[in-house]
C-alpha cells in the first residue's frame, strides 16, 4: 500500500520536472514578450524617448533572458505544484476537509493573481518612481545624477521587490491560518504584539537589501497585513458567539 503512495508521488515530481522544463522553452521562445511586460510598468515615467539599459558583458543579455525565464516558470510551477497536492490529498479527506481546502486553495491562488496584477501596476511603478526621483534630483547648481541602468540590475530588483510582496502575502497565510484553526491564537498575538512587531522589523531586515527604505516598507506592509488578520479575526469570532 505505501508503495503505491510512493509511486504516485515519484510519477508526480516527474512530471511536475518535465512541465517546468517545458514551461522554459516557452518562456524563452516569448523572451523579448516577456521581458517588454516586465519593462513596461517603469515606461510610463521615462519621458525621454530614448530611454536605454546598459550592457557590460557580451553575454548579460542571454543570461538576463535565462534568469526571466527561470524566475517565470518558477511561479507557473508553483500553480502546478499545489493542484498536485491537492488531487494527492483529496481522496483522503472527508467532504467538510475536501470543500474546506478547496475553497482556501482558491482563495488563495485568486489573492496571489490579484497580488501579481496589483504589484505589475501599481506596487512596483510606485516603488520605481519613487527612486528614479532621486536619480534624477540635483544636489547643487551644476551637479546632477545621470541616471543609466544595467538590464541585469533592473531585472534583479523587480524580482527582489516581488520577493518582498510574496513573502508579505505568505505571512498573510500563515496569519489567517493560525487565527482561523487556532482561537487562543488571537490572544497570544494580542498580548506579545510589541514582540511581534520587532520580528517584523528583524525579519524585514534579513529579507531585504541593506536600505532602510526597504526595511521600513516591508516591515509596515506585514504590520498592517497582520493588524487586519487581527481584526478580522475579533470580528469572526464576535460573530460566532452571537451566532
Amino acid at each position: 500500500m505505501i508503495y503505491k503512495y510512493l509511486s504516485e508521488i515519484k510519477y508526480r515530481t516527474f512530471f511536475s520536472i518535465i512541465a517546468w522544463f517545458f514551461t522554459m522553452i516557452v518562456c524563452y521562445y516569448f523572451k523579448e514578450t516577456l521581458l517588454f511586460l516586465v519593462l513596461k510598468p517603469s515606461l510610463s515615467f521615462v519621458k525621454n524617448s530614448s530611454f536605454f539599459f546598459l550592457t557590460t558583458n557580451i553575454a548579460e543579455v542571454f543570461m538576463t533572458y535565462l534568469q526571466l525565464c527561470y524566475f517565470i516558470s518558477n511561479q507557473i510551477i508553483v500553480l502546478f505544484l499545489l493542484y498536485h497536492i491537492f488531487i494527492y490529498i483529496a481522496n483522503g479527506l472527508y467532504i467538510s476537509e475536501y470543500l474546506y481546502l478547496k475553497t482556501f486553495i482558491f482563495i488563495s491562488i485568486s489573492s496571489f493573481v490579484l497580488l501579481v496584477l496589483s504589484f505589475n501596476n501599481f506596487i512596483f511603478p510606485t516603488s520605481w518612481f519613487f527612486f528614479l526621483k532621486f536619480q534624477t534630483a540635483s544636489v547643487f547648481e551644476g551637479f546632477i545624477f545621470h541616471f543609466e541602468i544595467k538590464l541585469n540590475e533592473y531585472i534583479n530588483f523587480y524580482i527582489s521587490t516581488y520577493a518582498i510582496c510574496c513573502l508579505a502575502y505568505l505571512l498573510a497565510l500563515l496569519f489567517y491560518i493560525s487565527l482561523s484553526t487556532f482561537k487562543l491564537n488571537l490572544f497570544v498575538f494580542k498580548s506579545v504584539r510589541k514582540i511581534l512587531y520587532f520580528t517584523f522589523c528583524t525579519f524585514a531586515s534579513l529579507i531585504t537589501p541593506p536600505e532602510v527604505v526597504y526595511q521600513l516598507i516591508t516591515s509596515i506592509c506585514i504590520i498592517i497585513i497582520y493588524e487586519i488578520l487581527v481584526f478580522y479575526a475579533v470580528l469572526k469570532l464576535k460573530s460566532n458567539e452571537i451566532k
